[in-house]
C-alpha cells in the first residue's frame, strides 16, 4: 500500500466514514474509491483536494508520510536548566527540519502539477 493510500485510509478511518459515502462525496464510484484507496490506482490532484475537504485534512497531510518523532524526556533529576534548554533546542530543531522537508515535497507536487 502507498502513501496516499495508506492516509486516506487512516483518515476515513478516524473521521469513521464508509468507502461508499467517500465515493458518493467525491463523485466517484466506490469501485474507483476503493481501488486508490488500496493503492491500485492515484487520485488526480483534483481528486486528492476534494478527499481533504471532506476529511477536514491538508492534501499534504494526505500525501506524507507521517514518522512519529520521540520527543526527549527531560528527567528532573538529573537534568540542569542548561540540559533542559539543549533538550528543547534539538527537539525544535528537528522539528524544524521535519517541516522544511515536508515543505519541499509539496513544492516538488506542485512543480510536477504545472
Amino acid at each position: 500500500m502507498n502513501i496516499i493510500a495508506s492516509n486516506l485510509l487512516a483518515k476515513r478511518e478516524e473521521k469513521r466514514l464508509t468507502q461508499v459515502y467517500m465515493a458518493f462525496l467525491s463523485g466517484m464510484s466506490q469501485p474507483n474509491y476503493s481501488d486508490i484507496e488500496r493503492g491500485k490506482t492515484r487520485p488526480s490532484i483534483d481528486q486528492l483536494k476534494r478527499f481533504a475537504e471532506i476529511l477536514e485534512v491538508t492534501v499534504d497531510e494526505l500525501i506524507s508520510e507521517v514518522k512519529k518523532q520521540k520527543i526527549p524526556q527531560i528527567r528532573e533529576s538529573s537534568a540542569n536548566t542548561e540540559g533542559k534548554q539543549s533538550a528543547l533546542i534539538k527537539a525544535i530543531e528537528e522539528r524544524d527540519h521535519y517541516i522544511k522537508m515536508l515543505e519541499n515535497q509539496l513544492a516538488d507536487l506542485r512543480k510536477k502539477e504545472d
